[in-house]
């Protein structure tokens, strides 16, 4: 880790971006695949026929809020989104287990195979970015801004 501080900086930030850009776009690519998934998700039983596309828009427009206010406290470098992102991304570690007790048939499995991938997939690079921000911060603090030394008064 001897790139300079600000540069790290900026990558974190361009990483996290293309990041939440990519989940939204996963969503919505999973939405119009397969519509069923958020209806299971919501734990709707309305037949497909009678199912309402008003539900997933709304689930979804939901989901992309949160991502633009994490969008949003990276750009500002908030403390707390950087934690908040690292935390989540940690705890998505357990989506795998989760996801290999599915195939094995000890849990429930209520999506396809397909979906299942995509999000052992995205749980992979999740942890690795988790564990890349904990690097970042041991090393440069968060958000790579440096450390905050005790006689600063903060």
């Amino acid at each position: 880790m001897d790139m300079p501080e600000p540069r790290l900086s900026r990558r974190l930030q361009w990483m996290l971006l293309a990041f939440f850009l990519l989940a939204v776009l996963g969503l919505v690519v999973a939405s119009l695949a397969d519509p069923s998934i958020y209806a299971s998700t919501l734990l709707l039983t309305l037949p497909s026929a009678a199912h309402s596309p008003a539900v997933t828009v709304f689930l979804l427009a939901g989901i992309a809020g949160l991502l633009s206010l994490l969008v949003v406290g990276v750009l500002r470098r908030w403390r707390w989104v950087f934690w908040l992102v690292l935390v989540a991304f940690g705890a998505m570690l357990l989506e795998l287990p989760a996801t290999l007790l599915q195939w094995a048939g000890i849990l429930p499995d209520p999506f396809p195979l397909w979906y299942g991938l995509c999000r052992v997939g995205i749980s992979l690079i999740a942890v690795g970015m988790s564990v890349w921000m904990l690097s970042i911060y041991r090393h440069h603090g968060a958000w790579a801004v440096g450390r905050r030394t005790p006689s600063s008064g903060r």
